[in-house]
């Protein structure tokens, strides 16, 4: 849950950041977009890496649909952005359904078939504070 959460945020970011005026340096195709998540708690949590794929078109990126993952999410706000077409600094704030809040700062870069950035997170959960770090690393691997 605390992955996809954070996965859907970070890509919720990278969308609304998208729809700017300026275009971001992504090629379309298929994609495969890679995070690992490091935690620090008082409790222990074993780090998390997902990897998943997606097809990215030309017509989604410029809409603003690029990355879009939003059903572990209630409630996001982006609470700053700043947009170049090489990358993007942004904030967001969220509420996941089980009412966990998750306040992010990513630094992210775009070189066209590349992507990448870290993320770094605060989480106020039911079972206390929890910092996260994430790496998000994506590469096109063809066409769709």
């Amino acid at each position: 849950m605390i992955a996809r959460t954070c996965a859907a945020a970070l890509f919720l970011g990278m969308t609304f950041s998208a729809i700017a005026e300026v275009e971001p340096n992504i090629n379309p195709g298929m994609w495969e977009n890679t995070s690992t998540m490091t935690f620090d708690s008082e409790f222990p949590i074993p780090d998390q890496t997902e990897t998943h794929t997606e097809c990215l078109t030309e017509e989604e990126i410029k809409r603003g649909d690029a990355f879009m993952e939003m059903e572990d999410l209630d409630e996001c706000e982006i609470t700053h952005r700043d947009m170049r077409a090489d990358g993007m600094d942004y904030a967001v704030s969220c509420v996941g359904p089980d009412g966990t809040r998750v306040d992010m700062n990513a630094s992210m870069e775009f070189n066209g078939d590349t992507a990448g950035g870290v993320i770094t997170g605060d989480m106020e959960t039911p079972m206390g504070p929890i910092q996260m770090n994430i790496r998000i690393e994506g590469r096109r691997i063809g066409d769709c």
